[in-house]
């Protein structure tokens, strides 16, 4: 069944935080470097948020869905949201083959964001390993997998050879047991992942490397995990490692985004008592007319720039 049957993917908050956080760090590069004219690549589901904010926030033109269910791939064309969103019918392996051979597609960078709804397996492997070896230089590559622990492998002990058959020899031999429990499983993939993606780079002796920018892990009921970086041009290293090394930086956020379910009242209080000086408490909130546990509040406030305050719906 198409995920698109399951989820509504405008509806999810804590998706919704982990994609602005990666929106305002592009906007940084394409401020702070040569990345320009950028072509979206993604799966757009029949919903399109990111499509929708690649344009209006990221003012990217050219974009291209790749969608493999049938049926989908008639609501995509049916749903999208600008003329210049071509859908593109097919699996995701078979499509982006297709994609690196185009001539014109390679003249220039791309934003490809994965966002597989299923876990890591050979099929997501073999796209990340074409995406890095054949992308064009200055093109930013993002991937997000489902970070459970079940489809990898059910007991956790026989997961750490089934990631190293995956990611191959970027991972330990020593792989504990306890690395691939449900509560560490999301950290230990996100820096496989990354290790992957700069060992690859350097397989394909691309002249600028990979350049991690983005870890994100996020949780709207099943455990996600963002990674992605930059194929940088040679000389378009410095400014690019400059951007992404910043204090300010939103690509590393050093917790899981997992943002309270709050009302649009709640939502409107709160974020009328922010930016302050001292952070809010619960006794704070309870003046406010309602109440919070403390880690709710923490994670509001973490996050409280970036925070739907309504069900994002950008039809």
């Amino acid at each position: 069944m198409a995920s698109f049957n399951v989820v509504n993917y405008s509806l999810r908050p804590n998706k919704s935080i982990q994609r602005s956080l990666v929106f305002d760090g592009i906007k940084t590069l394409q401020a702070s470097s040569t990345i320009d004219e950028l072509i979206y690549i993604g799966f757009g589901s029949i919903w399109f948020t990111d499509f929708t904010l690649a344009h209006r926030e990221l003012r990217i033109r050219d974009m291209i869905s790749i969608e493999g269910d049938e049926i989908g791939a008639k609501r995509a064309n049916f749903n999208r949201p600008f003329k210049t969103v071509r859908i593109e019918s097919g699996f995701s392996n078979d499509v982006i083959p297709k994609l690196l051979s185009d001539k014109k597609l390679q003249s220039k960078p791309w934003l490809m964001w994965l966002d597989y709804d299923r876990s890591l397996e050979e099929s997501t492997v073999d796209d990340m390993r074409a995406v890095i070896e054949g992308a064009p230089q200055n093109s930013i590559f993002l991937m997000t997998i489902n970070a459970s622990g079940g489809p990898i492998a059910k007991a956790p002990k026989n997961r750490p050879q089934r990631i190293k058959s995956l990611l191959g020899s970027v991972v330990p031999d020593d792989l504990s047991q306890d690395a691939c429990q449900e509560d560490q499983l999301p950290s230990t993939l996100g820096k496989l992942l990354e290790d992957f993606l700069i060992s690859t780079a350097v397989s394909a002796a691309r002249p600028g490397g990979f350049l991690p920018a983005f870890r994100l892990i996020y949780k709207d009921g099943t455990p996600m995990v963002t990674v992605g970086g930059l194929l940088p041009a040679k000389g378009a290293v410095p400014a690019a490692r400059e951007a992404t090394s910043s204090a300010t930086w939103p690509g590393f956020p050093p917790m899981p985004i997992i943002a309270p379910h709050l009302t649009l009242r709640e939502v409107a209080v709160l974020q009328a008592e922010l930016p302050r000086k001292r952070s809010l408490d619960r006794k704070a909130v309870q003046r406010l007319g309602f109440d919070l546990e403390e880690e709710q509040i923490r994670a509001f406030e973490r996050y409280y720039r970036y925070y739907p305050a309504f069900a994002q719906i950008t039809t």
